[in-house]
């Protein structure tokens, strides 16, 4: 199989208005007690919501969104959304910049070589100034297709490790006992197996809800600790002896990810498993930037944050060869690899769907403190490209 040209379809989608509101990513504040140094987002304190602007349109308006398809001389093809935007003409300039600098390096690709395109589109960042998200859509396409080529779900291409995985879900509130009420209900209601908080409170308002949520969950809940880079070293180590004493099975990005010195002294400290690299690794280093921070252990779990379906297992495989953990990868990844242990369940709930809505791709389940993919071998239905050619509003 071939790919054997490129296609951009510009396509009519919701009508709705615009709004711009400071609500919508709160407000930046010092770490409480406000001694550190240090900044983070304030609603991970319980502040109140931030005074600012808020801007809304004042008519509904059309959205449009681009869609690329990669024409293969097979019986399927590869496609994906690839942009929306209220502005048509920026989005069809978009479409003509993927058109222009990335089509010709994939026609006449096997579009089944996706450690070609990926080899290829990985350093097309370093020349280009792509971003992630370049390599990131097409890979994910190229699976896609695999999949609906073989019937078959992701996680079974990449050979299954299991066919499900304990899930925990995330918890919040704006006072400590908030959010310990929270953790209990969602816990004893919708059965995850354990909870994560993101809370940036300070050692000892943070050491305190540890207490509590431990004392309300009792032993066999897993609790995950995420404050997002609110402490110094000399702080994490403080946490992080509360936390051992809790029982809790991780503490997650306490410091930068560019501290990799402070990250491997404190790894060396705690017996509290360190994960980290979320951050950086979104930026677009992963997989290849796990490797140093593993060598030097300046981390206990890895964050999965590699471009791609294929960047997820090349990071899983690293850091299994160094008898690491890695956590919060696609659910195909996860369900493929023995190192991803535990499913972050950010969306909450997500009952099986019946048969009838099921195919080959697989949908997310989520529930009874577990994480599955439910599939059948049905073909999901293909697109009508002789209707998208006649109802888009451009196709390039």
């Amino acid at each position: 199989m071939q790919i054997i040209n490129v296609k951009c379809y510009l396509l009519k989608g919701d009508i709705t208005t615009r709004t711009e509101s400071c609500l919508d990513r709160g407000n930046i504040a010092p770490v409480p007690p406000g001694i550190s140094g240090l900044f983070t987002h304030d609603q991970g304190f319980g502040a109140d919501p931030p005074h600012g602007f808020t801007f809304s349109g004042e008519t509904p308006e059309q959205t449009y969104r681009l869609m690329i398809r990669l024409v293969t001389d097979g019986d399927l093809d590869a496609y994906s959304d690839y942009g929306t935007s209220f502005d048509l003409r920026e989005l069809e300039w978009q479409g003509r910049q993927f058109m222009a600098r990335y089509a010709h390096m994939l026609i006449g690709v096997d579009p089944f070589d996706r450690e070609y395109i990926w080899q290829k589109f990985w350093i097309a960042q370093r020349f280009m100034y792509t971003g992630r998200g370049l390599l990131d859509t097409i890979d994910r396409m190229l699976w896609d297709l695999a999949s609906r080529s073989a019937r078959l779900p992701i996680y079974k291409l990449l050979g299954g490790c299991r066919e499900s995985v304990p899930a925990y879900c995330n918890v919040g509130g704006k006072t400590i006992d908030e959010l310990v009420i929270n953790a209990v209900k969602r816990v004893e209601e919708e059965g995850f197996i354990g909870c994560k908080d993101h809370s940036y409170r300070g050692v000892k308002t943070n050491g305190e809800m540890a207490v509590k949520l431990r004392e309300a969950l009792g032993d066999q809940i897993m609790l995950f600790h995420d404050p997002v880079e609110s402490y110094t070293y000399e702080e994490a180590v403080k946490i992080g002896r509360i936390m051992e004493k809790a029982n809790y099975r991780w503490i997650e990005e306490p410091l930068q990810d560019y501290d990799i010195m402070g990250l491997k002294k404190l790894c060396a400290t705690l017996d509290l498993p360190v994960l980290t690299l979320e951050w950086i690794g979104a930026i677009g280093g992963q997989p290849y930037n796990t490797a140093p921070y593993l060598a030097m252990q300046a981390a206990d779990i890895v964050r999965q944050r590699g471009i791609g379906i294929t960047g997820q297992v090349k990071q899983a495989q690293l850091a299994e060869s160094f008898g690491v953990e890695v956590h919060g990868g696609d659910p195909h990844v996860i369900l493929s690899a023995g190192n991803d242990p535990v499913f972050e369940a950010f969306m909450g709930l997500q009952p099986r769907p019946s048969d009838d809505e099921l195919d080959c791709r697989g949908k997310l389940v989520v529930e009874g403190g577990a994480m599955s993919i439910a599939w059948n071998d049905r073909p999901p239905v293909e697109p009508d490209w002789d209707e998208l050619e006649r109802s888009a509003v451009l196709v390039i």
